[in-house]
This record gives structure tokens, sequence and C-alpha cells, in this order.
């Protein structure tokens, strides 16, 4: 294998290389494609047809990408409400150091899902049957983080030394942990972000690249236990919302200071990968080790 691209960063420009070399060899026209998402994965629309396509950061996350295509086919095969693969078409390509997928656009419209949709839609999904036949990993909430700190660029020796040890101190506080209820399959990256409502005003949820066997705490402190408490993202009157639609209050729930600290590590080290990207990154990303530092609670953030 050549040099991880995980090492050598994940630019914009990266990713439309992957995307042109992708569909032309599914038979798609990447021309004037316009980014839809710059984050841990860039996604693009297609100007050509109705198509997204969704380019992930390196090579290196190939079982986590045939994961996420794995789930994407039994959700839509039990009918939930759930972003499409593009039918008849190769996925999990790697193309530039980098791997591809290809799924339906939705059509969107109408007010933004809220907290209490996330919760609803939580609630269904960790309600469906266990997977026949799909062998979910087990979960890991910090499981990208140490990839991230040995790549980090331009990042102080302190900053990462500081990280590592936080790690490895909630790594035992995590393993301590008693949960309340029973563990399954968890979307584990659940925030409003990936939800979307479609022009019929249903909602439905995207991105399974971390979806695994592991507590549903994990889902609903992500969803809404890590934004009220922590970084004050929902009111009060929402926050009822949320609990009333699961029917579950995480904050009463003595593991979430735990699982949100370790939120809080993984926010920080996915901004930590774009550092080099501009000025207000790098300021947001002093901002989030300033208060991990001195534990200011609470989290003046900007989410990203």
């Amino acid at each position: 294998m050549t040099e991880s691209n995980t090492a050598r960063g994940f630019s914009l420009q990266d990713a439309q290389m992957a995307l042109m070399a992708a569909c032309h060899d599914v038979g798609l026209n990447s021309r004037d494609a316009v980014p839809l998402r710059v984050g841990e994965n860039i996604l693009f629309r297609l100007a050509s047809a109705p198509v997204v396509v969704r380019i992930a950061r390196s090579v290196d996350l190939l079982s986590d990408v045939r994961k996420e295509v794995a789930i994407a086919r039994w959700l839509e095969a039990v009918d939930f409400p759930s972003v499409k693969l593009l039918p008849d078409c190769p996925q999990a390509l790697i193309q530039e150091g980098r791997v591809v997928t290809f799924w339906q656009h939705v059509d969107s419209d109408g007010p933004s899902p809220g907290f209490g949709d996330l919760a609803a839609m939580l609630r269904e999904l960790h309600a469906l049957p266990k997977p026949v036949g799909l062998v979910l990993p087990l979960f890991d909430p910090l499981g990208r983080v140490e990839d991230r700190l040995n790549c980090a660029p331009s990042v102080s020796e302190w900053d990462i030394e500081f990280l590592r040890r936080r790690i490895k101190e909630l790594y035992a506080e995590y393993n301590a942990l008693e949960f309340a209820l029973p563990a399954g399959h968890i979307h584990g990256d659940a925030h409003k972000g990936n939800l979307l409502r479609r022009t019929d005003g249903n909602v439905i949820i995207l991105d399974f690249e971390r979806f695994a066997f592991g507590p549903r705490e994990w889902d609903l402190s992500t969803a809404i236990g890590v934004p009220f408490q922590g970084f004050r993202w929902l009111s009060p009157e929402e926050y009822t919302q949320a609990v009333d639609a699961y029917g579950f209050d995480i904050a009463e729930w003595p593991g979430l200071h735990t699982l949100r600290r370790i939120r809080e590590i993984t926010m920080t080290t996915w901004l930590m990968q774009n550092v080099d990207h501009g000025p207000d990154i790098r300021a947001e990303f002093d901002r989030r080790m300033a208060s991990l530092v001195h534990d200011d609670l609470p989290r003046d953030w900007r989410p990203f």
C-alpha cells in the first residue's frame, strides 16, 4: 500500500480527482458537480443526474465504507426511512487513494429536522429487529482518534500528548460504565446534520459509516445529551420534547459525563485534521483545546 491518504491530508481538490475517476468508471458525468458537504467525507451533487457521490478521505476506511453499503441495503430492505444507494452501480470503488460510493439524491424542503425528529428516528432505528447475516463491529467510541493524532498536521506536541493522556483516561472510564439500556445496533454518529426532510415532509437518516453494535446511550448522548448539557445547542423545551420522543432521559444517567468528554475529544480531533485549511479552523481548534485543558463549561464551541 502506498502512503496513507490520511497522512497526506484531504482537500476538496483531492476529492474532485477521485470524483472524476470514479464517475468515468461507472459511466456518469462529473462535469460541474457541486460540493454539498466537506467534512470527514466530501459529498458532491452531480449536475448531470440526481446522484450524490460520497468520497471517503482514505483507502484505510474501506471496511467502514463497505459496512455502510451493507447497512444502507439492509435499511432499504426493511423500508426504513433512510438515504438509498444508486441502484445497479458499483460501490466502494477505490480511486486516487479514496473510497467512492454513489447515492440517490433526495430533494429536501421545509423546516430542518429538529432534536425531536432525531430522537424519534433513533427510537425507531433501535427498535428494528437485529439484522440477520449482518455482522457489526463492536463500537469503539475513540476508534479513529489515535490515527488522527498520529497524522496531526502542524499541531504542537503538547496538545498531542494532552489528548493522548485524556484518551487513556476516557477508555478506563468508558470500560467501567454500567449502561441502563440494552446494547444493540447504533448509528454511531447521531446528530441533526445526518437527517434530511424530504419535499413530502418525511424525515430520513443518512451516514452509516459509524454504525456498530454498542450502547444505545451513545446515540442519545450525541443526539441530545451532549448538545444540551455541555453546549446548550438546544433549549430545555427542545430537550424535553426529545426525551419524550425517545422515552429515556439520558441526562439522568450517571455515565453521560464520560460520554460527553469522549464526544468532545472526537469533535476536537476531527477538527484537528483540517487546521491548515484556514485561520478560522485553527482558531476554533485552539479554543476547543483551551476549554478542554481548563474544563470550562459550557463549551463555547462553534459547530462545524
